[in-house]
C-alpha cells in the first residue's frame, strides 16, 4: 500500500528545513517522540506522584512492536544500553573452547567485532572473510575461512558503509550445518528493511535505537531465537535477570524465562517512552510497504547518479539492496567538498569510507531526491 507521505511529514519538522537523507547516521525525532521524552523527563521532577506501572507498560509494548516487525517473540526479546552491549551479550555467553574461532566479513562495523576480539583471552580467534571480486561480501569467502571450530558466524544485515544486505536465510544455514549460530548486527535494516527472524533460522538481532529506530541512543534492542538462548548463558546477572521477587533475600539464581535473563537492572525508562512513541510511527507502516518506498526512492537516485556518471559503490541486486546507496566522484576530497556544498543547501547525508552516503526513509520524496541529484555535479 502507498505510504502517505504528507500525513507523515507533519509528525517531522526537519522537513521544514532540511532535505534529510541521513537516517544511517541519526535518526530525527517525530514530534510525539519528543514529547514522550519530556513528558517522562518532567514527570521526574515530582517522584512521589511517578506511576511505575506506565513503565512495564512501555516495556511490554516496545517488545511487541519489535517482535511483530522481525516476525519474532516478545519473550525473546531485551534491552542493552547499545548495540555494542547487545554483540558483548552474545560473544560472551557461549560457551567458548580454547581454539575455538568465530568468522566475520571485513570491513564491518567496529561495534560488531570488539566484541569477539576481546575473547582472545580465552584462545579465540577472530577470523576476517575478505570481500569478493565485485567489492561485497561474499558466501563462498566466508564459507571459505569456517571450519569445524567456527563457532559463530557475526556479520550485518545490512552493511553501513555500502548498504549491501546479506542472505541472512544463507547465512543461517552455514551457520547451522557447522552447529554455529548467527549474530546479525540489524541496525541498518530494522524499519527501512523487512526482517523475518523465524523465516530466516537468525540465532541473535541486535540493533541500536538511534538511527532508524529514531529514538536516540541508551536502549539496544536484541532478539534471540529459543536455540540461541540455550547456547547463550547471560554473563552478568541483577534483580531482573532472575524470575524471583523484588526484594528477594534467598539469592537462588533462578533465571527468568525468555531473553528476560539477559536484563540485569534499571532500564533506561525515557529513551524507552521515546522508543515506543517512533515506533507508533514506524509500525503504523507494514514492513513491506516501508521497504517498497525506500526501494522506489533509491532506484530514482541510483538511475539519476548512472546519468551523471558518478561511480556507484552500492549492489543494485535486488536481493542486496537496501535503504542505503555509496557513490563517489572518485576523489576523497572532491566527496567532502560535495558533502560541505549540500550542507550549505540544507540536503544532509554524510561522508564515508566509501564515498558519499545518502539514505532515505518513509517520509522522504521522490521531489527531495531530485533535488539532491540537482545539486550533484554533471
Amino acid at each position: 500500500m502507498p505510504i502517505n507521505t504528507p500525513t507523515l511529514r507533519q509528525q517531522f519538522p526537519i522537513t521544514e528545513t532540511w532535505n534529510y537523507l541521513n537516517h544511517a547516521t541519526h535518526g530525527p525525532f517525530p514530534i510525539s517522540t519528543a514529547t514522550a521524552i519530556a513528558d517522562l523527563a518532567h514527570s521526574w521532577t515530582q517522584p512521589a506522584d511517578l506511576d511505575h506501572s506506565g513503565n512495564d507498560k512501555t516495556v511490554d509494548a516496545v517488545r511487541q512492536m519489535i517482535a511483530g516487525m522481525v516476525n519474532g517473540q516478545a519473550e525473546n526479546m531485551a534491552f542493552t544500553g547499545s548495540l555494542a552491549e547487545s554483540m558483548s551479550l552474545a560473544a560472551a555467553g557461549i560457551d567458548w573452547k580454547d581454539g575455538d574461532n568465530c568468522v566475520i566479513p571485513e570491513q564491518e562495523f567496529p561495534s560488531v567485532v570488539y566484541p569477539f576480539l576481546n575473547l582472545g583471552h580465552r584462545g579465540v580467534s577472530v577470523r576476517f572473510a575478505p570481500k569478493g571480486a565485485d567489492g561485497f561480501t561474499s558466501l563462498d569467502e566466508i564459507r571459505a575461512v569456517t571450519d569445524q571450530r567456527t563457532r559463530a558466524i557475526v556479520v550485518s544485515h545490512v552493511e553501513f558503509m555500502s548498504g549491501f544486505r546479506n542472505d541472512l536465510s544463507a547465512l543461517a544455514q552455514m551457520a547451522h550445518d557447522l552447529d554455529a549460530v548467527l549474530i546479525v548486527d540489524v541496525t541498518q535494516s530494522l524499519g527501512p528493511c523487512e526482517i523475518d527472524v523465524q523465516a530466516s533460522g537468525v540465532d541473535v538481532i541486535a540493533a541500536h535505537s538511534y538511527k532508524w529506530l529514531m529514538a536516540s541512543y541508551g536502549v539496544g534492542v536484541t532478539h534471540l531465537s529459543d536455540r540461541a538462548i540455550e547456547r547463550i548463558r547471560p554473563t552478568y546477572a541483577g534483580r531482573l535477570s532472575v524470575d524471583l521477587g523484588f526484594e528477594d533475600l534467598g539469592y537462588e539464581l533462578r533465571w527468568r524465562e525468555g531473553a528476560g535473563r539477559y536484563q540485569a537492572g534499571g532500564m533506561n525508562w525515557i529513551t524507552l517512552a521515546g522508543l515506543r512513541a517512533s515506533l507508533d510511527v514506524i509500525t503504523s507502516m507494514t514492513p513491506a510497504d516501508i521497504a517498497e518506498h525506500t526501494v522506489r526512492l533509491t532506484d530514482r537516485f541510483l538511475d539519476g547518479l548512472e546519468q551523471r556518471g558518478l561511480e556507484i559503490r552500492s549492489s543494485r541486486d535486488p536481493k542486496h539492496r537496501s535503504a542505503i546507496v555509496a557513490f563517489t566522484t572518485g576523489s576523497e576530497q572532491a566527496d567532502a567538498d560535495l558533502v560541505q556544498k549540500l550542507e550549505a543547501q540544507k540536503i544532509s547525508v554524510v561522508q564515508r569510507g566509501l564515498g558519499i552516503r545518502v539514505s532515505p526513509y518513509f517520509y522522504n520524496t521522490e521531489d527531495e531526491i531530485d533535488q539532491l541529484l540537482e545539486a550533484l555535479p554533471h
